[in-house]
Parts: C-alpha cells; structure tokens; sequence
C-alpha cells in the first residue's frame, strides 16, 4: 500500500503532544465517501535542535479505495424465437423448455446461491425473455441481504432490431406478465414508448441510435455502480441481462460477432467487465468497459479486448456479416433521415433515457415496483 508521509517538527517538550490535534488540519482531502482516502502515514519529528535524541511517532490512517465494479453481462437463455428465423414474427417471445434449463446450468456453474452473496445489483432489459433469465438465474442475489431486492428493468438494454420478437410488450400487458409470472422486478424506468421502433425515435434499430443508447447504459450502469459504492459498497458487482446483437454495441467488442445468428454471444453466455477507466470519475463521457482477462480466457481468448479502433474496422465487417445472414444492416438503415435530423434525448415519445429518469424518481419520490 503506498503511503504519504506528514513530517512535522516540534521541540522534543512537546513531543507528547497529542497527535489529532497536530494533524487535524493537515489530514487527507476529503472524498465523497470513507472507503476513498487513501491510507496515509503520519511521521513526527522533533526540533532539529534535539535530532540526535529524537524519537519518532508514526500512526496510519487505514482507508483504502474501493476496487473497480465488476459488470457481468449476460445474453438471454433460449427464447422461441431463437428456433429460427420462420419464428421472428413472435411478440415478445418467451423462453422454451430448454432456455429454463439454461438458466438453471449457468446458476449452477457459474453463480450459485452462496456466490450470489457478492452481488449488489440484477438488471435486465424489459423483455419477457431477459427478465425471465433474471429471475431464474439470480433470484437467489435479490434475498441476500447486500443486493437491491428488485430486477431494474433497463429500456435502453432492449434488443436492436425492430422485428415483433425484438420489440417489447406496452408497459401494462408488461405489468400484467410480471405479476402473473410473480417476477420481482423495479419498472421506474420503463415509460410508455419505450417498445416504439420507429427509425428517428430513441429505440431506432437504426446503428447511431442503438450506440447512443448504449453509452446511456453504460453511464446509468456507472451512476449505480458510484451510488453502491457511496452506501459503503467497496466490492460492487453488477449484472445486466441483455440481447446478443445488442451486448456488441454495449461492450464496443466486434470480435466473432457474426460466429451465431446476428451475435458472438451464446444463450446464456456471460461475460464479465469493469470500466474502462475510474467509475467515480467522468472523464470518459463513453463510460466504455473492458472485459477482464479471466472472462476472457474462459472463452478461449489469450489477448486483451481489442482497441476501439480495430473496433470500428471489426464493426463495419459485423454488419456485412450480418446483411449476408439475411439480418438488418443497421448501419445503413435510416442514414438519410439521421443525416438530416440528429436525435434529441427526448425522443418524440416522451421517453428520456434512463440515467435522466433516475433523477428525476429521486427528486420526486416516486418509483413505481412490481413485486
């Protein structure tokens, strides 16, 4: 642990002097919460007249920074529609048989109940496959005494396309599948327009759209991960349940994306990243992440995520790939009204993105729960 020292001298009458009252105007700048300060030693040296009999007090302050969130990033187990592309044309598919037992694999292999212990947050995207991963993988975290008790239903987590399968159900048959389902999830975010995909609106399966409410997550993801860690969190773990075309956008990792249908990722595949850079700061306005090394190596990869250079080469093949799999070429789609209209936060829908809705349920009080 690196250590700062404070050299005060005084004569050696006083060195019994008590040693708060000697440094009380000298200690560490303070930080937004205890855990922050760094661990600093206080040395006191008599007068340098009497240096030969000089004795010296050292104390140390013992408050360490908290260590990077960890974000696991997890892609829906096995809905209907991903049987094949005939069965695109179903609205807000459910999971099948084997997508639950998916669900139950990656619990048991990777996140058992006592592990879950360790998370802090389970977010999901709104549709009825991801949340119903939530809850069957990481119930066992909403109970365990350190995690936020409800799913936290992310509307910019929702998948790209703007096919019936990829598009969300309104928010009261929404309100109607989570009580029936008796799901626990947190719906302050999900507003009315949040399943509309038209090209200019927030939710456009248009590329520049689909990036910018990415970033929108990573920012809100960053936001919670500061607000558990200011609660006195110093080991904050986060999980997003999302959509395998989306989660490229969200991790700005091109690499494989066109190995399955329109993703890289498996049913059930999770990943794990931190944040690029310091999340109590906002010096990156990308909040980007970077999947560590370990996650890595468990899916076979022996380098670093590529830059976000190589990325953007690897991003354009993507949608190449992805056009020849009969898949949206998102990246072109809509670009002449993009062109000549840039997107507002506030989209013609009403719906703002999500980091700015928190704010405001802060404000106000109000946070609407489905339990």
């Amino acid at each position: 642990m690196n250590t700062t020292p404070f050299v005060f001298r005084l004569p050696r009458s006083h060195s019994f002097f008590p040693i708060n009252s000697i440094f009380s105007s000298c200690t560490p700048r303070s930080y937004p919460y205890p855990s922050q300060r760094r661990a600093r030693s206080i040395r006191l040296h008599p007068y340098p007249a009497v240096r030969s009999s000089s004795k010296t007090i050292t104390t140390t302050i013992s408050t360490t920074m908290p260590s990077q969130p960890r974000i696991h990033l997890v892609r829906h187990a096995q809905g209907f529609h991903n049987l094949g592309f005939e069965f695109h044309s179903l609205p807000d598919p459910k999971l099948t048989p084997l997508g639950e037992s998916q669900c139950a694999a990656l619990q048991s292999k990777h996140f058992p109940p006592q592990s879950q212990s360790n998370i802090s947050l389970v977010t999901a995207s709104p549709l009825s496959r991801t949340l119903h991963t939530a809850h069957l993988t990481f119930s066992p975290a909403l109970s365990n005494g350190k995690c936020q008790p409800l799913i936290l239903a992310v509307p910019d987590a929702q998948e790209t396309s703007d096919f019936p399968c990829d598009t969300g159900s309104d928010v009261d048959v929404l309100r109607g599948i989570i009580a029936e389902q008796n799901w626990k999830v947190d719906l302050s975010l999900v507003n009315e327009g949040w399943n509309i995909k038209t090209v200019n609106n927030r939710y456009s399966p248009a590329s520049r759209a689909i990036q910018r409410r990415a970033r929108d997550a990573r920012i809100l993801l960053r936001q919670k991960a500061r607000e558990l860690a200011e609660a006195g969190d110093e080991d904050v773990e986060i999980v997003l349940v999302a959509h395998g075309g989306y989660l490229h956008y969200l991790t700005d990792d091109w690499e494989d994306s066109d190995k399955l249908a329109g993703t890289g990722w498996e049913n059930c595949e999770f990943r794990t990243y931190t944040f690029e850079h310091d999340f109590m700061s906002d010096s990156d306005e990308e909040a980007y992440f970077s999947e560590t090394m370990e996650s890595r190596r468990r899916r076979g990869k022996d380098h670093p995520m590529l830059g976000h250079e190589k990325q953007k080469e690897l991003f354009n093949l993507s949608m190449q790939g992805w056009e020849d799999q009969g898949l949206q070429r998102a990246d072109k789609l809509g670009a002449e009204d993009e062109a000549s209209q840039p997107l507002d936060d506030e989209e013609r829908t009403g719906q703002e993105p999500a980091a700015k809705n928190m704010d405001l349920d802060r404000q106000t009080g109000e946070v609407e729960v489905m339990a």
